[in-house]
């Protein structure tokens, strides 16, 4: 499977840099055939009962591509039909007249000519010049227009969540231009690709289905006859929605009824007595998500048959003082531990499951010297993985059939809040009734989002209005602050989605990019933002800020009286940062007392003119705590869309981890280890005879 990818993108670069009018695509389908969705779905139904039962050995599937058993078949087809594949391209390669290595050295310089770049579109150029007049605009006169609020505020219907973008530097003429910039870099086609489980994740060969985790038995979204094989190659077929949909409520009711028996009392720790607590290790999107979503929840109030409440912690980092604070105050006897990592060889996730695992076996040891550590990890320990990872899982000590609540390669890290990595922690903190409504919340926006046209779309909107901060106002930055403390780790998932999402240096088929893509996010839940970073809002750079409130508060929260306080904060901020305060207003509420500090009148001055959004929601419930998760994920999706980037990969993360490794070699003094350069290793060298020296 991996000459194949290869060759792909080889005879990819190769006809992009012949003298052809024919798209890439055309000009390979001319004499290679694609195993395209309907082929597979063909071959499945003839093949459905021999190869669904057969294990990854038998159909030779690699471990790194394997979604067994949801791509089982598709990858047996395509054991059957590789050598008509290589074949097929290696004849286009010597029509061309060019050689694998001479195919191999314009890779890096192909690309297909027809694909407009973001930059290059006549709609970029128009939004420039538009740009430069909407600047002469101030805020405070643009919302005297009575007729705006009705223009620029949207609701999504059964999502219960309302965006207000009145203060934000745009007209109904930019909001136009925008849509149509848009429909020229093919949003509406991407976001069916998405929908479709096409391998929009390109450079991973993958497809991103984080939607089907939140589907119910019998949603069908696949049009196995839509054709949305532009941004693909022949060879990177559909994964099935329907398989995965079906796989994913297999595990998710395995898993709600898992919790069940914990929060009841029938899962049980090794010395027979129920669980009190919950540890979770991961690390990235399998630990910022899910702590944000459960969080966020913590007044829901569970039902009678949903069973006790589990204190549920997470710990990530791997500084040692990250696990004092998760483990303090329990009972390691009665803490149950779930580890997440979806190829089982995350560093620090295993790192810190093994310290997790020391403290659970000797607190158990100390309790009944009778116990085996074996035993102990059966009974105290779940995993959250791939099932390609079942042996080594098995072989850490975890039942792998009972205890594995599997996640895909089909879900990327920071899309996985509503994969086992988040909904297992969600569930044991707050019951699976909540846990569904979560879920209910995600897929209404899901729902919203693939059904509405772009000038309605509340995350296209969004994504939209960042990009015009971001690519024609010059505003880098963005500031992410929910007023409800319930809230106060949704700005770092936020900041992990998108900052990981679109740090990116090449467009989606390799070309370097000449404009910026992504924000800066940062975020604090109001009204503490307000004593922290607002004075640079106020009057420093111009940060634009997406406001997010709540009609009602939570079920637990009797204060309303406080929730007025926080809203009232809530609702004055946005005008505070458009209208500001003028100098001649400032001038004459000194003046009027009695002289007042006239020289301070600069000081107490505010431009305003700073963009922001607004999002209310009707409620704090897990309900709307998944509509608001699932709103920001397809708003980073849309703005890859348009930037033509690929939003689903991270390379960026995988360089500081080899170095990680090198600079581990020399800490340990480790023979042939990686020479340094002269400044890094000098602080090594620092770090070395602190670290290792005699105490004092």
């Amino acid at each position: 499977m991996r000459r194949v990818v290869a060759l792909s993108l080889i005879a990819a670069a190769a006809v992009a840099l012949a003298p052809s009018p024919l798209r890439i695509r055309d000009r390979l389908a001319a004499g290679v055939r694609r195993p395209a969705a309907k082929d597979y779905y063909a071959f499945r139904r003839e093949n459905d009962e021999t190869v669904l039962d057969r294990t990854d050995e038998e159909t030779e599937v690699e471990a790194d591509d394997a979604e067994a058993p949801l791509v089982r078949g598709q990858s047996l087809y395509h054991e059957r039909h590789k050598k008509e594949i290589e074949d097929g391209i290696l004849s286009h390669l010597t029509e061309l007249g060019l050689t694998l290595k001479e195919a191999a050295e314009a890779l890096m310089g192909g690309h297909d000519d027809d694909v407009v770049a973001f930059s290059e579109t006549g709609e970029y150029r128009d939004l420039q010049k538009h740009a430069r007049a909407m600047e002469q605009e101030h805020l405070r006169e643009l919302l005297e227009d009575p007729q705006r609020f009705k223009a620029m505020s949207l609701e999504a219907k059964h999502c219960g969540v309302f965006l207000d973008w009145t203060r934000q530097k745009v007209s109904e003429g930019t909001m136009a231009k925008l849509f149509e910039l848009a429909r020229t870099m093919d949003v509406p086609a991407k976001i069916k690709q998405m929908q479709n489980g096409e391998r929009i994740n390109t450079s991973e060969r993958r497809a991103v289905l984080h939607t089907a985790l939140r589907a119910r038995r019998g949603d069908a979204h696949h049009d196995v006859s839509e054709n949305v094989a532009r941004y693909t190659s022949m060879l990177e077929e559909a994964v099935p929605i329907d398989d995965a949909i079906k796989a994913s409520c297999d595990v998710r009711d395995r898993l709600l009824a898992f919790v069940d028996d914990v929060r009841n009392g029938r899962v049980r720790s090794v010395r027979g007595e129920p669980f009190e607590s919950v540890v979770v290790v991961g690390i990235g999107g399998s630990y910022l998500g899910p702590e944000f979503v459960t969080q966020a929840t913590a007044g829901e109030k569970a039902p009678a048959e949903d069973g006790r409440r589990v204190d549920v912690r997470f710990v990530a980092n791997v500084d040692p003082v990250a696990f004092d604070v998760a483990t303090e105050g329990l009972d390691a006897t009665k803490t149950l531990a779930i580890v997440v990592s979806k190829s089982w060889t995350t560093a620090e996730t295993l790192r810190n499951a093994q310290k997790v695992r020391r403290w659970i076996v000797d607190g158990c040891v100390e309790k009944d010297a009778r116990l085996s550590e074996p035993q102990i990890v059966r009974a105290h320990f779940v995993a959250c993985a791939s099932r390609t990872a079942s042996a080594e899982v098995e072989a850490w000590g975890v039942d792998s059939d009972a205890r594995l609540f599997e996640f895909w390669n089909w879900v990327g890290g920071r899309y996985s809040s509503t994969s086992s990595a988040g909904v297992l922690p969600l569930a044991l903190a707050r019951g699976s009734t909540a846990a569904r409504a979560f879920l209910d919340g995600a897929r209404a926006m899901d729902e919203h989002f693939f059904a509405e046209p772009l000038e309605t779309n509340v995350p296209v909107v969004m994504a939209l209005l960042g990009i015009w901060n971001v690519n024609f106002l010059g505003l880098g930055a963005r500031a992410v602050v929910p007023y409800s403390e319930a809230l106060a780790r949704f700005a770092a998932h936020v900041q992990q989605l998108e900052m990981e999402s679109h740090g990116k240096s090449v467009t989606i088929d390799g070309r370097p990019l000449d404009f910026v893509t992504g924000e800066i996010v940062i975020g604090e839940p109001g009204t503490n933002a307000q004593h922290s970073f607002f004075q640079l809002l106020h009057q420093g750079q111009a940060v634009p800020t997406d406001f997010i409130g709540f009609l009602r508060p939570d079920d637990a929260t009797s204060d309303l009286a406080g929730h007025d306080e926080l809203m009232s904060n809530f609702f004055a901020q946005p005008d505070a940062l458009a209208v500001g305060r003028a100098f001649e207003d400032v001038l004459g509420d000194a003046m009027g007392a009695d002289g007042g500090d006239l020289e301070n009148c600069p000081h107490r001055t505010l431009s305003g003119d700073r963009p922001s959004l607004t999002l209310l929601l009707d409620k704090l419930d897990a309900f709307h705590v998944g509509a608001l998760l699932s709103l920001y994920e397809h708003r980073c999706a849309v703005q890859g869309f348009v930037w033509d980037i690929n939003s689903f990969d991270q390379w960026g993360v995988q360089l500081g981890k080899d170095l990680a490794g090198d600079v581990r070699a020399n800490i340990r003094g480790e023979a042939g280890a990686p020479r340094m350069n002269p400044s890094t290793a000098a602080l090594l060298e620092r770090y070395r005879v602190a670290t290792r020296a005699a105490p004092p």
